[in-house]
């Protein structure tokens, strides 16, 4: 077991969820912030049971920036009633791996992509 202690940034959540969504279906490119915090509470449940620390950082101050440093990538939205992030035209899974995904730790990696994690999306779409 490690013992590493990871700030996940709603920027890696909201990546990573869209991944995890494009994944499954090329059309849907939109990921609600409730889907991101239930997908973000349970990346760190998967780490914490590994022996890891984990803090979530979802601010509205966080999510601002990144909306600004990312705007290549994800745009504020509204889908049925609910506020989240899409993914900008022309932004596909490969670029999101590129970016989000190539310098993330593995025990990161491995949440992000843990089976129970991903189901969240699923749940709370």
């Amino acid at each position: 077991m490690s013992n590493r202690r990871y700030y996940i940034g709603i920027e890696d959540l909201a990546a990573n969820a869209l991944i995890a969504i494009l994944r499954e279906d090329e059309n849907q490119k939109f990921v609600s912030y409730q889907q991101i915090e239930s997908y973000g509470n349970k990346v760190i449940e998967v780490l914490e049971t590994n022996g890891n620390k984990a803090i979530l950082i979802l601010s509205r101050n966080h999510t601002e920036a990144m909306l600004r440093d990312y705007s290549r990538f994800f745009e504020e939205s509204s889908r049925g009633g609910s506020k989240g992030i899409q993914l900008q035209e022309g932004i596909q899974v490969g670029d999101l791996v590129s970016t989000f995904r190539g310098y993330l730790a593995l025990d990161l990696l491995l949440a992000f992509v843990n089976k129970e994690s991903v189901s969240t999306l699923k749940a709370t779409a």
